[in-house]
């Protein structure tokens, strides 16, 4: 993974926030009994997950049964690289180390004082977060998580 150096600290690793809130999100109320709180799963070619019993997200198309369109109400950023749960960690206290939180793992959390849900999907070998606040709160958390990335090297761009 390239890397650069900055005056006067270490290597600073290659990471990247995107936004990717037109992503279709759905609440699912049924049919993904397997997929229990604080998992996800995209086995089916669509990453769902749940962070209370009974309740699940989808992304994508409409999924089967009883839903709620969240697409117009969550913004979705995505932050991958090596330093990201480092980056995530400056502003949240959920613990995303390895053995607490692997790829697949989801929660509610808060981040920088905002309720937002958090999901690992690694992108190939990369480390990879999906992070999920009202959409209300979307840009200030965007402005929170760039401005704790200047240190990491945070790339970002339009997803």
């Amino acid at each position: 993974m390239p890397t650069s150096t900055r005056k006067g600290r270490g290597p600073v690793a290659d990471l990247r926030l995107t936004d990717e809130s037109a992503t279709p999100k759905w609440r699912v109320f049924e049919g993904y009994d397997g997929v229990e709180p604080g998992l996800s799963d995209s086995s089916t070619g669509v990453l769902v997950w749940s962070v209370s019993p009974g309740e699940w997200t989808a992304l994508g198309d409409r999924p089967e049964g009883e839903t709620v369109d969240l697409t117009d109400v969550r913004a979705m950023f995505r932050l991958t690289g090596e330093r990201a749960a480092d980056l995530i960690n400056r502003v949240c206290g959920l613990d995303l180390t390895e053995g607490m939180f692997p790829d697949g793992a989801a929660a509610r959390t808060l981040l920088a004082g905002v309720a937002t849900e958090i999901v690992r999907d690694d992108q190939g070998d990369d480390p990879s977060y999906l992070i999920l606040p009202s959409r209300s709160f979307g840009v200030y958390l965007r402005d929170v998580i760039e401005d704790a990335g200047a240190e990491f090297g945070l790339e970002s761009a339009e997803g």
